[in-house]
């Protein structure tokens, strides 16, 4: 009722199970964009949406990511595809050779099939139409808006296929 007080939470509010306390369920694919919004570089965007639920805290998830951005800024693989990798790699990687190391590889290759056939490309300059890592090429990214409109695609494609292959059981393509 209007005016009453509840004891808990609210319906519509859900438990962030990145925090301790009650807030609005965000998406972690919408948290994702949010990042790449306030600048973070496309790899820290997904991969720290993504760090905290499994176990490593965002200052050094964002660390980690910051180098893989712009395709490792060499115009390689996209960087929202390599974070995407590294939250696999927390998931299912294998340490001290206790966990099974084709788990983390089937994700993987589950992931990039995935984001290929939704973006149509894994490397930054197939999916941008130009080298970002050239001065060229970042002066059209900026004249065409990329990294709002293309970059943010691939950066919230990566997080949705992401946050399917941490939810399922199975790693089918």
């Amino acid at each position: 009722m209007l005016g009453q007080r509840h004891a808990g939470p609210h319906p519509a509010i859900c438990m962030n199970p990145r925090t301790s306390d009650w807030r609005h369920h965000v998406s972690r694919v919408d948290e994702a964009a949010k990042l790449f919004a306030d600048r973070n570089s496309c790899s820290q965007a997904v991969f720290v949406a993504f760090a905290p639920s499994l176990g490593m805290d965002d200052a050094e998830a964002r660390r980690l990511a910051s180098g893989l951005g712009g395709g490792m800024h060499i115009g390689g693989t996209c960087g929202a595809a390599t974070g995407a990798v590294l939250a696999l790699g927390l998931r299912y990687g294998n340490d001290d050779r206790t966990n099974d190391r084709m788990s983390v590889m089937d994700a993987v290759e589950s992931f990039y099939a995935r984001f290929r056939e939704r973006v149509g490309a894994t490397d930054c300059p197939d999916i941008l139409g130009c080298d970002i890592c050239s001065s060229e090429g970042r002066a059209v990214s900026r004249e065409l808006g990329l990294r709002e409109t293309r970059c943010l695609e691939a950066v919230r494609t990566a997080a949705q296929i992401l946050e399917e292959l941490l939810e399922s059981k199975t790693h089918a393509r």
